[in-house]
Formats: structure tokens, sequence, C-alpha cells
């Protein structure tokens, strides 16, 4: 068992070093950005019960949400065109979702 782990982190880093990706930094990214992403998600919705500005928390919502994916965007190269049709998807759908979440928590 502990092998097959192995040659999943290896073919991960090989992957990695290829695409100058560093998967360790990717993870971190991904665990990281969480907590600034509900955060910004209900600063945004306290503002709106508020009636201030929500424009600044919406956009550090769809940042922390993409910031994994615009890592490898940024930083990696020799990257699939479909790597890329998948990041535009995702922000789509981070879009769509953040607006979802907000909408619904701001009727509660």
């Amino acid at each position: 068992m502990i092998e097959f782990f192995e040659s999943i982190w290896i073919s991960i880093t090989e992957l990695g070093l290829k695409h100058n990706v560093d998967p360790v930094i990717f993870a971190v990214l991904y665990i990281a950005s969480i907590p600034p992403y509900l955060g910004s998600l209900a600063i945004a919705i306290r503002n709106y019960r508020k009636g201030k500005s929500i424009m600044l928390p919406i956009l550090s919502t769809a940042f922390f949400f993409i910031l994994p994916a615009l890592y490898v965007a940024v930083f990696g190269r020799d990257v699939a065109w479909w790597v890329y049709l998948i990041i535009a998807l995702m922000v789509g759908y981070g879009g769509y979702n953040i607006f979802v979440k907000f909408r619904t928590r701001i009727e509660i």
C-alpha cells in the first residue's frame, strides 16, 4: 500500500516539475484560501445587511476561490489547453456559486 502512495506522489511531483507547478504550494494555497474565502463571504453578507458596499468583499471572495487555479495559470508552463478550460469553468461556476450562496444567506 505504501508503494502505491509513493508511486502517486512521484507521478504528481514529476508532473509538477514538467509544468513548473509545485504540488505542495498548490495544496497549501488550496487549503489556506478556504478561511479567507468564507470570511469574505461573511463580510459581504454583513455589509449587504447594513447597506454598505459589497464590491470589495465579493471581489475578495472570488479571488480566494480561484487562487489555486490562478497559481497554475500564472506559473504553469506547457499546460494543456483543457486545463485552462477547466480553470475558466471553475471561475464561472465559482462566480455563480458565490452569487447563489450570497442570495440564499441574505434572505435568511
